[in-house]
């Protein structure tokens, strides 16, 4: 009898573990936007070395922003040179973590889609101030080992003359 209590408890406990091993990568899915789960797909799952942002974005876009985690709303209003009822409807969550920074998609002007996007999934700093455009958001992966317990950390970084003719 206590030799089954013990393997019960075993599985429930394993069970345990593995639910709660599978909650961060659910916590990611749940509060990622679709560019930054794109990326993931691609740069993790995937492992490919060069993204081009007009290829994880499944909207028209002729503006990509990049913003560093800790940007006050009110900073990125300005950068967009939005009003404050603009800012209000527009920007609706606030970077307040190391791992989190917000990406904001422009067409013609206009917001067509922003999100907070987990670095893990692929780190854009340090930002640049202008904007990318579909020809220059081009960026190569750059593989920072990080020790054996945690996963390499992936920086995009922008690949120098994308889209520019020779």
């Amino acid at each position: 009898m206590k030799s089954k209590l013990r393997f019960l408890q075993a599985i429930v406990f394993s069970t345990g573990l593995l639910l709660l091993n599978g909650c961060g990568e659910i916590y990611r899915y749940a509060k990622s936007g679709e560019v930054g789960w794109a990326l993931k797909t691609e740069l993790r799952d995937k492992r490919i070395k060069e993204i081009a942002m007009t290829n994880m974005a499944k909207f028209k876009w002729d503006e990509f922003f990049a913003f560093a985690p800790y940007t006050p709303t009110i900073d990125i209003c300005k950068r967009l040179a939005l009003s404050q009822d603009e800012c209000r409807q527009q920007i609706k969550e606030e970077s307040n973590d190391d791992g989190v920074m917000m990406l904001v998609f422009r067409k013609d002007g206009k917001i067509v889609h922003s999100e907070m996007h987990f670095r893990w999934h692929g780190d854009f700093t340090p930002v640049r101030a202008d904007p990318f455009i579909p020809a220059t958001a081009v960026f190569s992966v750059l593989v920072k080992d990080q020790s054996l317990l945690l996963p390499d950390w992936l920086m995009l970084r922008p690949i120098s003359g994308a889209g520019l003719s020779k």
